[in-house]
């Protein structure tokens, strides 16, 4: 697993320029916050690092690295990088409970997916009843409730790396 990550020169445009010129280095078991106002590019930032951008966006210089070597941003996703969404709400298939979301990651990554290490999870992120919580469905969740899932899903991935886009927001 890659002890860094690191972001050199990243600039991306849509219409007009909206990123220019990042780079930071994130080290694995250390804390880094890009902190700037409303609008700019914080949250386009680190869905670059995944390559998840908006449509209409594209990446337009700069690279990213795992331990100095380039890499692929969707090489990056679940085993390397594990995600907390700023809006947990749209984040969840509305037609999934949480157990079919939290199941369902955990397979994609090869990790176990059984009921006592999902519940141990859920526990962990301070949600109780953690049984009933399972059998919930997004839209049976308060935004708090939702934004805990999101945070029990990145443990879930065992990565070493998670990038968290706004986690408190609806705490």
């Amino acid at each position: 697993m890659p002890q860094q990550i690191e972001l050199r020169n990243i600039a991306l445009q849509a219409a007009q320029p909206l990123v220019h010129g990042v780079s930071l280095t994130l080290q694995r078991g250390r804390v880094l916050a890009l902190v700037g106002g409303s609008g700019s590019g914080k949250s386009l930032t680190c869905a670059a690092t995944l390559g998840i951008l908006p449509a209409g966006v594209r990446q337009t210089a700069g690279e990213i690295l795992a331990d100095g070597k380039p890499v692929s941003p969707c090489a990056l996703r679940g085993i390397k990088i594990a995600t907390i969404m700023q809006n947990p709400r749209s984040a969840f298939n509305p037609l999934h409970t949480m157990h079919t979301h939290a199941r369902e990651t955990c397979l994609a990554l090869g990790k176990p997916a059984d009921d006592a290490t999902l519940t141990a999870a859920i526990e962990a992120v301070g949600l109780e009843n953690a049984a009933r919580v399972l059998k919930l469905y997004p839209f049976e969740m308060s935004g708090g409730m939702l934004q805990r899932m999101m945070i029990a899903m990145a443990v879930l991935c065992e990565s070493p790396f998670i990038i968290a886009d706004e986690p408190t927001t609806d705490l």
